[in-house]
């Protein structure tokens, strides 16, 4: 989880260009400023870092970083353990 965690925050902070000291788990998206495209941009870089597709039924009104970064972990494992 914290290698996952580790890979998305340095996704949104380049997306964000903001310092990745600033994202944390408890981090809401409003306090760095990213809106639904941010969030949609981090969702499909990851999608295609790990050769998944989240889908948009599963997503959520996410209100801060941990929130989606758990979604999208446990939506991982899941299809990790299908295959």
């Amino acid at each position: 989880m914290q290698e996952f965690f580790e890979r998305a925050r340095k996704i949104l902070a380049e997306q964000l260009d903001i310092e990745v000291e600033k994202i944390r788990m408890e981090t809401t998206f409003d306090e760095i400023e990213a809106d639904s495209i941010d969030i949609v941009e981090m969702i499909m870089a990851l999608e295609d870092i790990y050769d998944v597709e989240f889908p948009e039924e599963e997503q959520k009104d996410y209100q801060t970083i941990g929130s989606l970064i758990n979604d999208l972990y446990e939506f991982l494992k899941q299809s990790k353990n299908a295959e």
